[in-house]
């Protein structure tokens, strides 16, 4: 009579190992793929060397991207046409002190 061995091998546990990670994994892909969360971006900001990018509410229904130049103290204003799918220039160099209110921040009235 031969006996027929029922014992499993390295590969096949290999195997078994590496097809049950993979169905965990495309689960949790799934999971996150099917809820999507809003981006949003408002209030956000970045500073590199002279440069400070930050996003401002400009209506209720557009966002724009402030570039501010702090060793020029000017800033320009950007925002997106949907409809170009463009970032489109606004205002351009408007110095920062002709800002309302740049007086009192640095100790004027």
């Amino acid at each position: 009579m031969n006996a027929t061995q029922n014992t499993i091998d390295g590969k096949t546990f290999a195997i078994g190992v590496l097809s049950i990670t993979a169905c965990i994994l495309f689960v949790g892909f799934l999971l996150i793929a099917a809820t999507p969360t809003p981006a949003y971006g408002i209030g956000q900001i970045d500073r590199g060397g002279d440069y400070i990018m930050l996003t401002e509410q400009l209506s209720t229904t557009q966002e724009g991207v402030v570039v501010i130049d702090a060793a020029t103290k000017q800033m320009s204003v950007y925002s997106l046409d949907v409809n170009r799918k463009q970032l489109v220039m606004l205002e351009r160099n408007v110095p920062l002190s002709k800002l309302p209110g740049a007086a009192r921040g640095r100790g004027g009235p």
